[in-house]
């Protein structure tokens, strides 16, 4: 009876996620369809109804209880649904409103190098270059018709009062002393918000946006938001966990229906979305760093789950790529919450779904010396995803607008070359080793590193390229370790 119940209630819940997305292209529900096949329909994980509570006509989702009393103290029993809960009440806490204004742009806006922008107020936005490099910017298609025009994405990175002072305090150690800081994390409850952003004349169609007042370069505009990460310290885990949202209709979905294990297929929609020109075909071209294409892209694993073609006998067949986490049971429990949630919140950000989130399997490392000291070894080898690793959740997470051009990896030659060995996730560029010297969690936010690199003296674009150079000098370890 128990499993009956299970089933009929994940099959209502792919009816519901089906239904709230009927607008999307048909290549996109291709995908989840495929997708379907693969996970095990008999795992869900829920959204409680206490997260959709309203006052006044207004939603009240509590704050996620992250400390020693949460279900993150207990490493023994704690479940990869548990993760997913925590991102999607983060977000939902974070998207509270109060006259209008959500609780996350009421914290403090600072610059790459932690410097304090403001607290509170309209989102200042200056950035466009992506972590991955300084040339990798989005921008929507340019149509011959000039409309929408083209437009460029900014960003902009908050967080609270306990991250920001946290910051700060150690900062200040680590760039006289670097060592100074080892065996030292974030504590519980710090977190950071990136976020991503369009000038709303942008877009063709606005309805479906949280739309708010920003200012571009100096100037007002009306903004619209396009993607969230929501990155924060819970019991257990000083290397935060890195959960990202983002609009439900922003690019096309790569086709792995027409994928095979020796070549990839074109993309191409019969629909224009934002980033996504229907009269364009892209391929691994558009998604790869560096190479000066800037828009008509697609994203390629679906909730940062990895898949794969591969010959099973005489059949070309899709599956789960196998990692360090099971990729059926984390697809569906991101799928079932999701549309959980969609059956449940109303509004704006109905709009906004959750793309998967990663962190690292702390069992057996019950201390958080040991924890700390866990993540210190791991050094750049933070995100590696192999069988036996530690990552778990999303291996390939990753944001549509945040890591457009990493999402298989730095200058990949195709999309069905990838494999385990390269995969990229957030993991893949947050890391506790800066230099030999420097390791701590601490490090694992590019703020604090840029803050430190700052105060001794580094300009934003001396910053900058350091970040890429160390991004980039692991994927190049992780390539010579491969062909060896």
């Amino acid at each position: 009876m128990k499993l009956t119940q299970k089933l009929s209630l994940a099959m209502v819940l792919t009816f519901l996620y089906a239904c709230n997305n009927g607008s999307a292209p048909k290549k996109e529900s291709k995908e989840k369809e495929d997708y379907h096949e693969l996970a095990e329909a008999s795992t869900e994980c829920l959204a409680p109804a206490d997260w959709f509570n309203t006052t006044t006509g207004t939603r009240i989702t509590p704050a996620p209880n992250e400390g020693p009393t949460s279900v993150f103290a207990n490493n023994k029993t704690v479940t990869n649904c548990d993760f997913h809960q925590w991102s999607w009440q983060k977000f939902l806490w974070l998207t509270n409103e109060e006259n209008g204004v959500p609780t996350f742009m009421n914290l403090i806006q600072v610059q790459p190098n932690g410097d304090l922008i403001q607290r509170g107020g309209p989102v200042m936005l200056s950035e466009t270059a992506q972590a991955s490099s300084s040339t990798d910017v989005l921008k929507t298609p340019n149509y011959a018709s000039g409309t929408p025009p083209q437009t460029t994405v900014y960003y902009s990175i908050s967080m609270n009062e306990l991250m920001f002072s946290t910051m700060n305090k150690y900062a200040s150690m680590a760039s006289a002393d670097p060592s100074s800081v080892k065996g030292i994390a974030f504590p519980v409850g710090a977190f950071e918000v990136k976020t991503s952003w369009i000038d709303v004349a942008g877009l063709s169609d606005t309805s479906s946006y949280f739309i708010t007042n920003g200012v571009i370069n100096g100037t007002k505009a009306r903004v619209a938001l396009l993607g969230m990460h929501v990155v924060g310290v819970v019991e257990n885990h000083p290397e935060f966990v890195w959960a990202t949202f983002e609009h439900e209709n922003l690019a096309p979905a790569y086709d792995w229906g027409q994928a095979t294990p020796t070549s990839d297929a074109p993309v191409t929609s019969s629909s224009d979305y934002p980033f996504f020109d229907k009269s364009q075909t892209a391929t691994v071209k558009n998604i790869t760093s560096g190479n000066g294409v800037y828009s008509n892209i697609f994203s390629v694993y679906q909730y940062g789950v990895p898949v794969q073609k591969m010959m099973k006998g005489s059949h070309n067949v899709q599956v789960f790529m196998e990692t360090s986490q099971d990729g059926s049971q984390n697809f569906n429990n991101i799928r079932t919450i999701n549309a959980s949630v969609k059956s449940q919140l109303t509004g704006v950000w109905n709009s906004y779904i959750y793309n998967g989130s990663i962190w690292i399997n702390t069992e057996g490392y019950e201390k958080g010396a040991d924890q700390i000291a866990l993540l210190d070894s791991l050094g750049y080898n933070l995100s590696n995803s192999k069988p036996g690793d530690l990552t778990r959740g999303s291996v390939a997470a990753y944001n549509i607008t945040m890591e457009t051009y990493v999402q298989v990896g730095f200058n990949p030659s195709s999309i069905h070359g990838t494999d385990v060995s390269n995969l990229a996730n957030c993991l893949s560029c947050h890391n506790a080793y800066d230099t030999k010297e420097a390791r701590s969690p601490l490090y694992i936010s590019h703020v604090f590193s840029g803050k430190v690199k700052s105060l001794q003296g580094k300009t934003p674009k001396e910053i900058k390229k350091i970040h890429v150079d160390q991004i980039r000098a692991q994927f190049a370890m992780r390539a010579s370790d491969k062909k060896e």
